[in-house]
């Protein structure tokens, strides 16, 4: 069975040799498909061209395309190599996280204390103190995720020195990449930035969005890299 598969498929030879055999009759030659007009047939198996095309459409797998395969390799973390870290992004992905649950069980303990309210078992000021609780604390979730997704965590640049990597906090307190070229990242001098601030400025020429990292608690590990994207600090 694996030798058949390996040589073309059988019905190539046998549809060249059934025509030509003397012991058919003319209505039987005629009722036989001729294989002679048939295409030349791709070896069997799953090496064949069709299949391979056809069956991951069939299953719902589609292959990635070229670019979008170049752009995997281009942004690959192995062609990146570390300029900055703030070792306290875990603990600012720990408070995020804390604050979501924190407001997540203030907004379920809200419904039943109306409930109870409205059956006479807890009184209207203990049902607004709980709301007005609730409320503080998803504006709390609210400020404290603004800045929170706005820290940068870790910063990266390629070999060539020509895209910037920036990691941060997402809403969740997720880690959330993004790639920039440096050339599109405004340096400190243009931002007029003092590196002993506590929290500067990471700001693109060509967008509006900010983020803020420090220098006074970050690392700069490669500092040839950070002069490359920021600037002589």
């Amino acid at each position: 069975m694996l030798g058949a598969c390996r040589r073309p498929c059988l019905f190539r030879s046998w549809g060249r040799r059934l025509p030509n055999a003397a012991w058919l009759g003319q209505s039987e030659k005629a009722s036989l498909p001729s294989f002679r007009t048939r295409p030349a047939v791709h070896p069997c198996g799953w090496q064949s061209p069709a299949v391979r095309q056809v069956l991951p459409r069939w299953l719902g797998i589609s292959a990635p395309s070229q670019p979008a395969l170049e752009e995997k390799n281009a942004e690959s973390p192995k062609d990146f190599r570390l300029i900055y870290r703030f070792p306290g992004i875990r603990y600012c992905r720990a408070l995020s996280r804390l604050k979501l649950l924190q407001t997540a069980i203030t907004a379920l303990i809200l419904p039943p204390v109306w409930l109870l309210h409205w059956q006479d078992q807890v009184t209207q000021a203990q049902c607004l103190y709980s709301t007005g609780i609730a409320c503080f604390a998803g504006f709390m979730l609210y400020a404290m995720s603004y800045y929170f997704r706005r820290i940068v965590g870790l910063m990266y640049l390629n070999q060539d020195g020509t895209v910037l990597r920036v990691a941060h906090l997402t809403f969740w307190g997720r880690r959330k990449d993004f790639c920039c070229p440096v050339e599109t990242v405004m340096t400190l001098a243009d931002l007029g930035e003092d590196r002993n601030e506590l929290l500067v400025c990471l700001q693109r020429y060509d967008r509006d969005h900010f983020f803020y990292f420090t220098l006074r608690f970050g690392q700069v590990v490669d500092e040839e890299g950070f002069r490359r994207v920021f600037g002589t600090v």
